[in-house]
């Protein structure tokens, strides 16, 4: 280019540049001071207008279900008494924070989010909260039942965790039978020499063992495609029960043999079940189990249960069955039972930071519902209350069937059913508990419970309505404190929470047997 050409360049670049930057500035001031398209209209606006578009109506919907919700819990709560004794919890401040948050809310999401959160405060692992489900694909049902099979229509299904992984441990042999599909275990033999057996049991429902239910429906001589009523779902699961408990017989006998000087059971990650779990603790138990109390609540709830406990018992004396004296005894506790059941109860002072005048709960009952603490297997088996009397009875079990000290793994996603059974096996001094606190829910819903739905919003509320009590008067709702604690954390990868068990067994077993040797050492 000649030297005239750059020298016309540098002119043209004088006027262009500061020409197209006017320009700019001009466009980017006419575009920001035009309104915004619905599509791009600032996140703020939008929240803006979202929360403009959340009425007080809205918000006094939300209030009505809010009330709903407190006068509910004041009449079949079991543990909100508990939370003001013994969490020391401010109810009334509790409600006043949280009407307040309804308020000034903004959406229903943000609602949502305050009564979960409301109930939460309470620490209980069954005061649950569900929202309604939305239908997919064109109204089906988002989960479909699982095959066309009288077991699967039945509800059953493989349910439950692994638990702790003992295969990552070297000195770990598992074992490989008919029975591990259900219940699997294995011998861990310890840096001492000592042998212990594992047994795993993920679930304590029959319902999560579908291979068992379809071994009981054939002994049942039901046909798979056939109807199945309430009566028939009893007699299913029953039997799915007596098999479950035989196979676990079997693994016991398969540990001793191979040469198991302790039962490990492990029930960490296992979130509950059924009252199969206490036929399980019976057979796993070295010693006879006494059953803990409950309380019971004063509700039309429990007055139902109660007179048709009764009822059975009246048939029985009526028909000239013994023993008489133990039907007649029975027959008053459930007498006195159902009178206190239908004395009215409000609990709504607590609300307000005022004592109520009575208590809703009642203890009077054993765990599972009955009146006796024990019974030998097979007791009574001509009366048509006997699972009145005690409630194990209706299953086939093997007292005591295992005579190897127990050992019980926990962990905090031990929950419900199965914090039952360290806590029984605790408090008749049966079995180790080693591990970490419990998940803390105790006792659930008797005969599924008493539906609330909340009015404006279609929330489900599931509150329990029985107490489990331990033998030193407290609450099971409170978590299983295990004799042997675990530092086990969140960051521990599987190796690590199997590795610091093996250590914790170690120095518990060594010391449980120095104990036991001490005890039997002769006096001077």
């Amino acid at each position: 280019m000649k030297s005239g050409d750059a020298s016309l360049r540098k002119t043209l670049k004088r006027l262009v540049v500061p020409s197209l930057f006017i320009l700019l500035v001009h466009v980017g001031a006419a575009r920001w001071a035009r309104p915004a398209s619905a599509g791009h209209q600032p996140q703020k606006e939008s929240q803006a207008a979202a929360d403009r578009d959340w009425s007080d109506a809205d918000r006094d919907r939300w209030l009505v279900d809010f009330q709903q919700l407190i006068g509910e819990m004041s009449s079949h709560y079991a543990n909100l008494e508990w939370a003001v004794t013994a969490r020391h919890m401010d109810l009334a401040a509790l409600r006043s924070a949280t009407e307040s948050k309804i308020r000034s809310a903004r959406s229903e999401d943000e609602e949502r989010k305050i009564l979960t959160k409301f109930l939460d405060a309470f620490g209980d692992g069954h005061l649950e909260l569900s929202w309604p489900k939305q239908s997919v694909d064109n109204g089906r049902p988002a989960n479909p039942p699982e095959g066309k099979g009288i077991c699967s229509r039945l509800g059953y299904a493989h349910r439950g965790k692994a638990g702790l992984n003992f295969s990552l441990l070297a000195q770990y042999r598992p074992l490989d039978d008919a029975d591990s599909p259900d219940f699997a275990g294995g011998v861990l033999k310890l840096a001492s020499g000592l042998s212990v057996g594992i047994i795993r049991i993920g679930v304590f429902s029959e319902r999560g063992f579908p291979d068992a239910c379809a071994e009981a429906a054939t002994k049942l001589r039901l046909a798979d495609s056939g109807p199945c009523d309430d009566n028939c779902g009893d007699q299913v699961e029953t039997a799915t029960a007596n098999i479950l408990l035989r196979k676990l017989e079997r693994r016991a006998a398969t540990l001793r043999k191979a040469g198991a000087a302790y039962i490990v059971l492990d029930i960490t990650q296992n979130g509950g079940g059924s009252d199969w779990v206490d036929p399980v603790a019976r057979t796993l138990s070295p010693v006879r189990l006494q059953a803990p109390r409950m309380a019971f609540m004063r509700h039309p709830h429990w007055t139902q249960q109660l007179q048709d406990m009764l009822d059975d018992i009246g048939t029985d004396l009526r028909n000239g069955k013994s023993p008489r004296d133990v039907l007649e005894r029975s027959e008053k506790v459930m007498q006195e039972a159902l009178r206190q059941s239908k004395e009215p109860c409000d609990q709504a002072p607590l609300w307000t930071d005022r004592k109520p005048s009575c208590s809703l709960m009642v203890p009077g009952l054993r765990f599972p519902v009955s009146v006796f603490p024990y019974a030998t297997p097979g007791s009574f088996r001509e009366l048509k209350s006997r699972t009145k009397l005690f409630y194990s009875l209706r299953y086939s079990y093997k007292e005591s069937f295992n005579q190897l000290p127990l050992v019980v793994l926990v962990d905090k996603d031990t929950w419900s059913a199965a914090e039952y059974l360290p806590a029984a096996l605790q408090d008749n001094k049966a079995a180790l508990t080693v591990g970490e606190l419990t998940g803390g829910a105790g006792c659930g819903y008797t005969n599924d419970g008493i539906s609330t739905v909340l009015k404006n919003s279609h929330a489900t509320v599931q509150m329990p309505d029985c107490i489990r009590l331990r033998a030193n008067g407290s609450n099971e709702v409170e978590g299983i404190t295990p004799d042997v604690l675990v530092a086990w954390t969140n960051r521990d990868t599987p190796f690590q929470r199997v590795h610091k068990l093996e250590l914790a067994l170690e120095a518990a077993l060594r010391k449980e047997k120095a104990t036991r040797s001490g005890s039997h050492a002769p006096s001077n």
